[in-house]
């Protein structure tokens, strides 16, 4: 457990070395708040294996449905499995479902600038809340959860029209 502390400290003080600005590189500043916020001892600001659960699994939907309905490229495809824009938007939801409410522009920022990104994560959180539906004992959903739902289609659908999304939507 102290090795794995010092290691989060030693990455957290070579990302806070890195000079970058809000718009350059958002998943470096998301990076070092989250390592702040998982490494808090403050039961507010830890982070909740259940959301960390969710994501996994929607990430796992989009990945699925994918091989499945477009005939899988499987190793071969040329982009990678997980894009800057997973990692940013990924760690913007965990932050929010742990209690940071201003994170929620982070994630429709996120969801304006990959909007086809953005829509694949919202067919799985929409497969997610039909299976909640069926299984309200067993799959949770939170209100919280449409609340993201309603601002990243929101946000995709503003991404689509070619709009500045800095202009709409700060990190």
């Amino acid at each position: 457990m102290k090795r794995m502390l010092y290691s989060g400290v030693f990455l957290a003080a070579m990302l806070a070395s890195v000079t970058a600005d809000d718009d350059t590189a958002p998943m470096i500043n998301n990076a070092i708040e989250f390592l702040a916020r998982a490494s808090s001892t403050s039961e507010v600001l830890t982070l909740n294996l259940t959301n960390l659960l969710i994501l996994l699994v929607l990430k796992a939907l989009i990945l699925g449905f994918g091989l499945f309905s477009v005939g899988g490229a499987g190793r071969s495809a040329d982009s990678p499995a997980v894009t800057q824009s997973d990692m940013t938007g990924g760690m913007c939801f965990l932050m929010f479902t742990s209690g940071a409410e201003e994170k929620l522009d982070c994630i429709k920022r996120t969801a304006c600038e990959d909007p086809y990104l953005a829509s694949d994560y919202l067919t799985a959180a929409k497969m997610w809340y039909k299976m909640h539906k069926l299984m309200k004992s067993v799959i949770p959903f939170d209100e919280k959860y449409a609340k993201v739902m309603y601002a990243v289609k929101e946000s995709a659908d503003f991404g689509k029209t070619g709009a500045d999304c800095s202009a709409e939507y700060p990190w």
